[in-house]
C-alpha cells in the first residue's frame, strides 16, 4: 500500500475523527476540516492525493467545493460522501465529477479500497465501488 495525504471535509466533528484514526491506521497522512471554505484554503496551500468531501454541508454545499475544485485541481479525486443515499444524490455527485459516492457510515474496506481506486493504485477489488440504486437497494426519488 502507498502512504497517501488525504483531505477530508465533513461537518460532523465525530465522523471526521473517525476518519481521521481509520486512514491514519492503514498508514496516510490525513488533514480535515468541518468547512467547505477551509477545506479549499487547504487544498490551494497543500498537496492532497485525494479528499474525502461530505455532500450535505451548511454554509457552502459539497457540490459546491466539488465544483471549486474540479476548476482549482482537476487532477485531485474526490470521493464524496453522503448520510442520504437516494439515488439523485449519488447520480449528481457522479456527475459533477467525484470519482465515487460512499454512504455513511463508511464501511473502513470499501474507504481504504477507494482510496487506493481513485489515486492509481489498484486494491484488492480493483474498482472503484460506484452506488447505485440496485446497489444500495434505494428506491428512485428525492434524498429527503
Amino acid at each position: 500500500m502507498m502512504r497517501k495525504h488525504i483531505l477530508v471535509v465533513d461537518d460532523d466533528a465525530a465522523l471526521l475523527s473517525l476518519l481521521k484514526m481509520r486512514l491514519e491506521s492503514a498508514g496516510h497522512l490525513v488533514d480535515t476540516t468541518e468547512d467547505g471554505w477551509d477545506g479549499l484554503t487547504r487544498l490551494e496551500y497543500g498537496d492532497h492525493d485525494v479528499v474525502l468531501l461530505d455532500y450535505n454541508m451548511p454554509g457552502i454545499t459539497g457540490l459546491t467545493v466539488l465544483q471549486h475544485i474540479q476548476e482549482r485541481h482537476p487532477s485531485v479525486p474526490v470521493v464524496m460522501m453522503t448520510g442520504q443515499p437516494s439515488s439523485e444524490v449519488v447520480a449528481h455527485a457522479l456527475a459533477a465529477g467525484a470519482r465515487a459516492c460512499l454512504v455513511k457510515p463508511v464501511d473502513a474496506v470499501e474507504l481504504e479500497q477507494t482510496v487506493q481506486c481513485c489515486v492509481g493504485t489498484p486494491a484488492k477489488s480493483g474498482r472503484i465501488k460506484r452506488h447505485d440504486t440496485k446497489s444500495m437497494g434505494m428506491r428512485q426519488g428525492k434524498d429527503r
